[in-house]
């Protein structure tokens, strides 16, 4: 019976959409469904970047500074390993990283990610169900000039200057959706993809085997990250150019394509919403997609849902 509502969702955009959510979708007919292919071990702990983000704007803890980490989360621990010339990719806070240490030990007993993340999940005391798309081993490689780079390597270390070639998800081809992303979607009477970026957020999640041909299957409703021709935050922007993309709303429609039903662009680009309707056979609707107030996530939430006649009654 497809009675809930399942959200695809990167670790920027999409989590704010989902504070406003989370006023309007009762908590267990929210799933949300999050990329890991930007995972990366940090000196012995796992760090699932993506998915925290989802984890700590659900228990409402998240830095809304910084779109990652703990909000007042010191940095003991990482400031100690650096003083012994230990470099992490990643600056992850003490309390973060207590919170990447439990879902490790998790692993290290031969649990699978999604077991480990539904036990944070019960940790935090969140409601609302939280999947990664795979248990697999997937990884986002940037091929640049310099080389192939992992996407932590490309985006936190190198600071996104290198011109962007093409984009692989070592692994995806063997990778396996987890039952709890296979569930959330099977039962979805609509699926929502976030303003989170198309190429490295959203895609690996898309081309895990299997998502695609479920999506098929139920009402999918999009946010486009772009407006002006340049992304709202992270690299979606240079990832469309550099793949050959337009940055455009147009190519978000291209991208989901086989699967998408309406695609929600900013206000702003109204002018658009005919040709994209005409050209990818979609729905287009027009909203305010920057999300900098609790009203602008709430009111975006609601627009995501009319977009889908799925109403906007408080589920709370």
């Amino acid at each position: 019976m497809r009675d809930s509502i399942c959200v695809l969702s990167g670790g920027t955009g999409t989590p704010k959409l989902l504070q406003g959510l989370v006023r309007l979708v009762k908590p267990d007919e929210l799933n949300i469904v999050v990329n890991t292919a930007d995972d990366v071990w940090v000196g012995d702990v796992y760090i699932s970047p993506d998915v925290d983000t989802v984890l700590y704007t659900l228990a409402g803890i998240v830095d809304q500074e910084k779109w990652y980490g703990i909000a007042g989360d010191t940095y003991v621990v990482y400031e100690e390993r650096r003083r012994k010339g230990l470099v992490d990719i990643l600056r992850v806070g003490d309390k973060d990283r207590e919170n990447a240490a439990f879902r490790t030990g998790l692993l290290r007993q031969g649990f699978p990610l999604s077991h480990a993340v539904d036990q944070q999940r019960r940790r935090l005391g969140i409601q609302q169900r939280v999947w990664p798309m795979t248990d697999s081993k997937v990884t986002t490689k940037i091929i640049t000039p310099a080389g192939v780079k992992e996407f932590q390597e490309f985006w936190v270390r190198d600071g996104g200057r290198d011109e962007v070639l093409g984009v692989e998800f070592d692994g995806i081809g063997q990778a396996v959706v987890s039952d709890g992303a296979r569930s959330a979607l099977d039962s979805a009477r609509l699926v929502i993809i976030g303003p989170s970026n198309p190429i490295t957020s959203i895609g690996p999640v898309i081309r895990t085997p299997g998502v695609a041909e479920r999506l098929k299957k139920t009402k999918v409703v999009a946010i486009s990250p772009i407006r002006g021709g340049s992304a709202f935050s992270g690299p979606a922007g240079k990832m469309l150019a550099g793949l050959g993309y337009e940055v455009s709303p147009a190519s978000i429609a291209a991208i989901y394509g086989e699967f998408l039903d309406e695609l929600i662009i900013d206000r702003s680009e109204s002018h658009l919403a005919r040709a994209i309707s005409d050209r990818f056979g979609i729905n287009v609707s027009l909203a305010e997609i920057q999300m900098r107030t609790d009203e602008d996530k709430f009111k975006l939430a609601q627009a995501a849902l009319a977009a889908a006649n799925e109403g906007e009654t408080d589920g709370r």
